[in-house]
């Protein structure tokens, strides 16, 4: 039995891994295109344009982790609003590594900004994966994850 409950956390952990990554993704297209916008475009400071790209990119991850990647956690009554104040105060630990390993890239390497941007949000995702599943989106996961069985047994038990 102890064996069966770890291979269903462990395929738990990469699915939420893998949707994790795909919000990441969307979220990362998303700083890109404020990012070219404001630095690019705009022509505003890279630290500030990194900055308010990054919340852009925030935003819709919090927005895509509460609805998909952890929607079957139960959070035993946990506000969306305290969750979203978490996300951030964890999330923006983030944003400042991505902003310093971004400029450091640019200003000393000479690395183009964009690519910098990758580099920078690629050494920070397993960061980020941790804080987003182990304090922000915790909660205990649902029995029928661990045991199918046991919820045909009680919803046929309730009838």
């Amino acid at each position: 039995m102890l064996v069966y409950a770890r291979d269903k956390v462990g395929k738990i952990i990469k699915i939420d891994f893998i949707r994790f990554g795909i919000v990441g993704a969307i979220g990362f297209v998303i700083t890109v295109t404020l990012l070219k916008i404001f630095h690019g475009t705009l022509g505003i400071n890279l630290v500030i344009a990194t900055l308010l790209s990054s919340e852009g990119g925030l935003l819709s991850n919090f927005f895509f982790h509460e609805k998909w990647t952890y929607k079957y956690v139960d959070h035993q009554g946990r506000s969306v609003w305290k969750k979203f104040v978490h996300f951030h105060m964890s999330s923006w630990s983030g944003v400042l590594l991505i902003t310093l390993i971004e400029t450091i890239s640019v200003k000393v390497f000479h690395i183009q900004y964009l690519v910098a941007l990758f580099i920078a949000s690629a050494i920070t995702m397993f960061w980020n994966f941790f804080w987003t599943k182990y304090f922000i989106f915790k909660g205990h996961a649902p029995k029928v994850l661990f045991d199918p069985e046991d919820l045909v047994a009680v919803k046929e038990a309730k009838k």
